[in-house]
Formats: C-alpha cells, sequence, structure tokens
C-alpha cells in the first residue's frame, strides 16, 4: 500500500499593505489542502486573519520561528515565505511536485526575468526543469522536504533576517536546488527595508573565513534536469 502523502505547510511574514499578494499566493495551497500560519509584521490584515498565529515587528528567522510555534508539528513539506513574491509559471503545488520528484531537501523557484535578485544563479535558466545545485538562497521562498524539516528547524535566530543562512544550509551537506520550471518575480526592493551596510560585512567577513572573496565559489551547478529527460540524471541508477 502507498502511505499516505503527508501535508505540506506554508509559513510566512507578511505586511498589512501586501495583504493582497499573500491572497493569490495562498490560493492554490489552500485548495490543495494544505496548513499554513503567517505573522503580521504591522496589523492583522483582516483578509488574513484566519491564518495570522501574531502580530508584531521583529526580524525575520524569530518570526518565522514563533509562527512555526503557533501552527504546531510539521510532518510534510515545509515552505518559508516572504510576502512580495508573485508566481509567473506554476505556482507553490508545482514547486513541491518537483522538488519531491527532483529528490531535493532544500530549494528555491527560479526568479523570472526582470526579478531583483541578490545572486545571478538564482535567475532561471533556458532549458531547464530543476538544477541541482550547492547554495539556496535564504528567501524569498523556500522549499524543506519534509525529512529535512527536522534539521532546518528550528530557524538559527542569530541570523536575524537571514544573513549567511546559507552557509549554515551549505553545511548541512543536503541535496540542494534551484527549479527553473517554476518562477517568481521579487516585488519588493532586496533588503529595502533595513540598513544591510552592517550585516553585509558581517557576511563578507564570513565568507572570507571560509578562503572566499565573494559567494561565486560556493554556487555551482552540479546537474541539471532537462524539460525532454523523464527523471532527473542524477537520481537514475
Amino acid at each position: 500500500m502507498t502511505p499516505a502523502r503527508r501535508r505540506p505547510a506554508l509559513v510566512g511574514i507578511y505586511r498589512e499593505a501586501n495583504a493582497p499578494i499573500v491572497e493569490r499566493l495562498l490560493e492554490p495551497a489552500l485548495e490543495a489542502g494544505w496548513s499554513t500560519a503567517w505573522w503580521a509584521l504591522d496589523r492583522t490584515a483582516a483578509s488574513l486573519a484566519e491564518v495570522t498565529v501574531g502580530e508584531g515587528a521583529g526580524e525575520k528567522l524569530p518570526l518565522l520561528n514563533r509562527a512555526l510555534e503557533r501552527h504546531g508539528p510539521v510532518d510534510g513539506p515545509l515552505l518559508l515565505s516572504d510576502d512580495d513574491i508573485a508566481f509567473e509559471r506554476g505556482d507553490l503545488v508545482r514547486l513541491v511536485d518537483l522538488c519531491e520528484r527532483a529528490g531535493l531537501a532544500l530549494a528555491q523557484p527560479a526568479h523570472a526575468e526582470g526579478s531583483e535578485v541578490s545572486h545571478g544563479i538564482t535567475r532561471a535558466r533556458p532549458r531547464s526543469r530543476v538544477r541541482l545545485t550547492t547554495f539556496v538562497e535564504s528567501g524569498p521562498l523556500v522549499a524543506v522536504a519534509a525529512h529535512a524539516v527536522p534539521r532546518v528547524t528550528p530557524l538559527p535566530e542569530v541570523r536575524g533576517m537571514g544573513w549567511g543562512l546559507e552557509l549554515d544550509w551549505i553545511d548541512l551537506g543536503l541535496p540542494l536546488g534551484i527549479v527553473d520550471a517554476v518562477r517568481v518575480r521579487h516585488l519588493g526592493k532586496v533588503s529595502g527595508t533595513y540598513d544591510d551596510a552592517e550585516l553585509r560585512a558581517r557576511m563578507l567577513g564570513e565568507l572570507a573565513e571560509r578562503g572566499v572573496d565573494d559567494w561565486a565559489p560556493l554556487q555551482r551547478t552540479l546537474g541539471v534536469w532537462r524539460p525532454w529527460q523523464r527523471s532527473p540524471p542524477w537520481m537514475t541508477t
């Protein structure tokens, strides 16, 4: 007998002004029966009241942890989301499906053309369904496989807004990837709501400790699942 598929959970943080964006993001997940829990940074939006589990200002990772605590145990895939993204191809359900088929423990959708990015490797690639990589960014949307949730959560609150979390994930030694068949546009400016100068300096210090002066040496593509291939080449035996 095939075991029952465990229900995915979507956890995120939003600002009241971005409630309409979150509503559109949530729609396919709720239709699929996912559980969800959101933290309001300023005020609870009336349209999201049923899925809002707390409100108040703070740093990203601590607030995600509070939302996770109030959500309760997660026994399926976990998605961690910001409030300023829109899908241009696919949706949350498609993302989880491809992550599972590709055997990824941590993954993100690719950024569509024109989306503001911090790392070039996250831009969508042509003729690619999924890439097996050495890097996954800590936002704006991350998918965590069910078996990896205990290793990824609770999120390290010392990381505050998430800077450097990617290094922690690299150190886990889990399969990482970027899903090019599912694409998002980042609607907000990267680090647009806080001063990132000190965080950037600290990040460069951590990279220097690893013997590199920028992210590029840590961002490699190990394999590509092409649209005409029935399964990922790294999954074949």
